[in-house]
């Protein structure tokens, strides 16, 4: 077919292909197809393209069709009672047991909690309650890390905690110990039990921030581009528990004042309404005496204002700071690390 005939759309071809045979063969095919296309089909039989009406336009679509048909299907991964048939169809029973358990072994080293993995989340969370921290740390280091972050979200902030602190530290076990300990969490998984209980998206997200800035940067950058590949919206609420304003209280003089340095004075004034004291005095003291007379000035004027335009200005700044964080220009101590100067 010439090209302007391929640029006609697909219910046009489908229209000229019908048309060119017999009623009987024709209303045999449109019977067969997508109820959701026939309508479409069969407003296009009625104003069929004039380029779909030249003298080669039908021989080329049954030139195609018959190209379809014998061209093989684009292969796919086989599932594992196909590829048991397959074997023992070829090779026999007895050797297509033993090339499987080759490739189960195979799968198992190369990922050895994937049958974990493909189990709710509520069930694994469950069972890796009742294991020691270091047998859930080193569950979750071999997972995906969505699923981990998930998992982590249901444990209370001190476990999760120490958990997330054993997975920095953990050392590679042998592939033996590895498949014992998924196998016994297999099998605890598959014990019937009470119903894992909901927990609060917002709690979840909550308890994965505090975590993650309590951990290391390596596995704190690790964990949030993993999530980012999959959910970069929930990653931006984590983010926004990471640091709040609040937070502002801990930040230390050149952090501050490099935030402050592209912070106007106006909104700054507006964040400051009805501010912590100890926020309010670690930002004051970061300003210039003339700065910090134009805030107090501006935040006179404004007199009293809604609570919504407060949250608004403090979120424009805290923006800011996230960008900087994840810019690497700044920088915030972890929980527990000892500050010098």
């Amino acid at each position: 077919m010439k090209s302007d005939a391929k640029s006609v759309n697909g219910a046009q071809r489908v229209a000229a292909f019908l048309l060119s045979l017999d009623k009987g063969a024709a209303a045999s095919v449109l019977k067969n197809l997508d109820p959701k296309i026939v309508s479409e089909v069969a407003a296009a039989m009625t104003e069929l393209d004039p380029k779909l009406q030249v003298k080669n336009a039908v021989d080329a679509l049954y030139g195609e069709l018959s190209r379809a048909l014998h061209t093989p299907a684009h292969p796919r991964a086989a599932k594992d009672s196909e590829l048991a048939g397959l074997l023992e169809a070829a090779i026999g029973k007895d050797r297509s047991k033993n090339v499987l358990n080759e490739i189960h072994e195979r799968r198992r080293h190369e990922r050895p909690f994937a049958d974990v993995e493909k189990q709710p989340t509520g069930l694994v969370a469950r069972a890796l309650q009742e294991e020691s921290p270091a047998i859930a740390a080193l569950v979750l280091a071999h997972l995906d890390p969505k699923v981990s972050a998930e998992i982590l979200s249901t444990f209370d902030p001190d476990r999760a905690l120490d958990t997330v602190k054993r997975i920095s530290q953990i050392a590679p076990p042998g592939f033996e110990a590895l498949n014992a300990v998924a196998d016994a969490l297999e099998k605890r998984i598959a014990v019937p039990g009470p119903r894992p209980t909901s927990t609060d998206p917002a709690l979840r997200l909550k308890t994965i921030a505090q975590m993650l800035t309590m951990s290391e940067k390596t596995i704190e950058r690790a964990v949030l581009e993993g999530l980012e590949q999959d959910d970069k919206e929930m990653v931006g609420v984590i983010r926004e528990f990471m640091f709040t304003w609040i937070d502002l209280a801990a930040l230390d003089k050149r952090g501050m004042q490099k935030v402050l340095s592209s912070v106007e004075t106006r909104s700054l004034a507006m964040a400051l309404k009805a501010c912590d004291a100890e926020t309010e005095n670690n930002i004051l003291s970061n300003l210039s005496t003339r700065v910090r007379a134009m805030v107090a000035e501006e935040r006179d004027l404004a007199g009293a204002v809604p609570m919504a335009e407060v949250l608004h200005a403090r979120n424009e700044i805290l923006k800011t700071v996230r960008d900087l964080l994840a810019s690497g220009e700044l920088t915030t101590s972890k929980g527990g690390e000892e500050l010098v100067k």
